[in-house]
């Protein structure tokens, strides 16, 4: 079933779109099979989940730390060798990312994550953001990739687009403000990755829909 459900993902997601498969609700066993055919990028949303699993990822396998990370916790994700950390909403949380990273003598690739969830307590304010990208510039052992952003739970994957909209003119204003182009929009999931995909996203974040998770 799993083979099933990744192959139609990656038939009908745009070959410059990274399916990132969201393993919150996965066992050892579902992600090794989603590996098997054909997922290059594992997104966790728990520091503990991904210290278990960390050891049994193949090295070509790219690692997105997508979840709320609480900053007693940076240091030990950073440790893991993520890919790319898409959850970085507060300078004090990028500077922790920065220290671990500097003690390594590595560069952590990060993404911001926007709130336009109002009930959400994670996220930058996105009146905030350009502001926040001068702040964190002298942070030297962050690349900063992206945005990122998970709009309000609603049942009609549409009411997605609007917010899908904003995080893109976020983007082109941060690429304008910082002048330099920024790689990743990371945003929508298993309902509403389509609608993420016409609005510009360049990954999207599905758990349910590859581990059939109800």
């Amino acid at each position: 079933m799993i083979e099933d459900n990744v192959k139609e993902l990656l038939k009908n997601i745009p070959s410059d779109v990274t399916l990132v498969a969201a393993v919150k609700y996965a066992s050892k066993i579902q992600i090794d099979e989603a590996i098997k055919v054909g997922i290059t990028d594992i997104g966790f949303n728990h520091y503990q989940q991904m210290k278990e699993l960390a050891p049994y990822i193949p090295p070509e396998i790219k690692t997105h730390f997508i979840g709320t990370l609480q900053l007693n916790k940076a240091k030990k994700v950073v440790n893991l060798n993520p890919y790319l950390i898409e959850s970085v909403d507060s300078y004090e949380l990028a500077e922790k990312i920065n220290d671990a990273a500097k003690e390594k003598k590595a560069i952590q690739k990060i993404l911001i994550q926007v709130k336009t969830d109002e009930k959400k307590h994670t996220g930058l304010e996105p009146n905030d953001l350009l502001k926040f990208l001068d702040q964190i510039s002298t942070l030297k052992f962050l690349s900063l990739e992206g945005l990122m952003t998970i709009p309000p739970k609603s049942e009609d994957p549409e009411d997605s687009r609007k917010y899908f909209k904003e995080l893109k003119d976020l983007k082109d204003k941060s690429e304008k403000h910082l002048n330099k182009r920024l790689q990743y929009l990371s945003m929508g999931m298993t309902d509403d990755y389509q609608i993420a995909i016409e609005e510009g996203a360049s990954i999207v974040r599905i758990g349910r829909k590859i581990f059939n998770v109800l």
